[in-house]
């Protein structure tokens, strides 16, 4: 009779790890079926974030399970290539172990981190090879796709697995590489695969933090937005002084994935026009992307507050500010925003489905419904594009319009207290809503 599991036989590693392979599992197999489903992905030519996270999905569920398998078999391969093996081997798709002791044959050292290094290897050959394939500039999503897969790659060899086994906590899949190269370089001070490996490490760093490098990546994966960038970029170099401009150029960035630049020009903005819409408006859209609700909140409520800012703007801006508020789980103030929203605009999407949220996280599934039967009278389709809470283009639009035309008022206001005031003080007293001074000194001789 077999005695029942421990608890030390449930949480052993073994256990947990094939816990992970079925969870895997269950995961790739849903990949799969939306690879077909959501098959319009793959021809976008604009990609969502959404779009992007189904990319990784595919590296981490469907092209990992297949970098482990290659790094066994390459393993196997050199061991038995130099008259050894890797004894008792086993495959759980994103981890693999095997026993070294199969290895002890094997006297050079040279050798044997060949073998312990044949399965890194293959896969940073893998990754290296796919790079003249992002040379002809494929569509954007196998752009991404790629790209992801490259990063992931060398990340996972230079960077992951050896900060794991430094740590104590390698993985089952291959040997504690880094141990063994510490190992060796201590006891027979054979230091060369170390440096090696340090030097790989810092070169994938150095490359994949570069400006230039993710410059590059953005114009393949997002190619319009590039372009306007681009575009955008020519016309600021000799205007760096127009707000507007420098507030497009920074939201262009926002929009194709470089917050770091969007950064420098929202620094440089907050110097030269502190307190400007513009400023506040770049601020918050950057906040809300690096998910600093809080600041994207009072940046946007802050918007809010300048006089030319009204109607469809303003509901905007405070649904902008009903999603962060909703990010942080504050629900009282995100449907307070969404209710100040929906009294400048009772159409705005954003800010109905703010208060859909809010009622379903209350479980206050009634009003929930009422909202969305709302929102299908009023025509509104469910599409929240990237789940954005503005959108920055039309929002610019707006708020220069909105500038001009209060900017314009003032200039007639003015103009209205001197010149006109003397060649036409009636009219203009009357259209001011006053009563000329000749008016009223008849009224008071009566």
């Amino acid at each position: 009779m077999n005695p029942l599991p421990t608890v030390s036989d449930i949480f052993s590693p073994n256990f947990l790890s094939w816990c992970v392979t079925f969870a895997c599992a269950l995961l790739a197999l849903d990949t799969v079926l939306r690879l077909w489903t959501e098959r319009h992905r793959l021809t976008k030519e604009v990609l969502s974030d959404d779009d992007r996270a189904f990319a990784w999905k595919i590296v981490l569920f469907l092209v990992l399970p297949l970098l482990t398998l290659a790094d066994l078999r390459a393993t196997e391969v050199a061991a038995s290539h130099f008259g050894a093996y890797l004894a008792r081997p086993v495959y759980g798709l994103v981890w693999y172990q095997g026993d070294l002791s199969g290895l002890s044959s094997i006297h050079d050292m040279p050798s044997l981190f060949l073998v312990i290094f044949a399965g890194a290897i293959t896969q940073i050959l893998f990754a290296l090879c796919l790079l003249p394939a992002l040379a002809v500039r494929p569509h954007p999503f196998l752009a991404t796709l790629l790209g992801y897969t490259i990063a992931f790659t060398l990340a996972l060899n230079l960077v992951f697995e050896p900060l794991l086994s430094l740590s104590g906590m390698a993985s089952l899949g291959a040997a504690p590489r880094m141990e063994t190269l510490v190992r060796a370089g201590v006891q027979a001070h054979y230091w060369t695969p170390l440096f090696i490996q340090m030097g790989a490490s810092l070169l994938y760093l150095l490359c994949i933090l570069s400006p230039p490098v993710r410059q590059w990546f953005a114009s393949l994966t997002r190619p319009q937005v590039s372009q306007e960038l681009a575009e955008c970029l020519r016309q600021w170099r000799g205007q760096k002084e127009d707000q507007e401009l420098s507030c497009q150029v920074g939201l262009l960035y926002v929009k194709t994935g470089l917050l770091f630049k969007a950064r420098n020009v929202l620094q440089s903005m907050k110097k030269q026009y502190p307190g400007s819409p513009y400023t506040d408006l770049l601020a918050g859209v950057l906040a809300f992307h690096r998910q600093k609700y809080q600041e994207a909140r009072q940046a946007f409520e802050k918007v809010t507050n300048h006089p030319a800012v009204e109607g469809e703007l303003r509901a905007q801006l405070l649904a902008a500010a009903a999603c962060a508020a909703f990010a942080q789980q504050d629900l009282t103030a995100a449907l307070n925003f969404a209710d100040r929203a929906l009294e400048f605009e009772d159409g705005c999407l954003t800010a109905r489905m703010v208060k859909v949220d809010v009622y379903l996280a209350q479980g206050k599934k009634e009003q929930a419904a009422q909202e969305i039967f709302v929102a299908m009278h009023l025509g509104l389709e469910f599409d929240l594009k990237d789940k954005i809470p503005i959108d920055s283009e039309k929002a610019l639009i707006y708020l220069r319009t909105a500038i001009e035309s209060h900017s314009g008022e003032a200039r007639f206001t003015a103009a209205s207290s001197t010149k006109e005031l003397v060649e036409r003080p009636s009219e203009v007293l009357e259209a001011a809503g006053g009563t000329p001074a000749v008016e009223q000194n008849k009224d008071k001789q009566a």
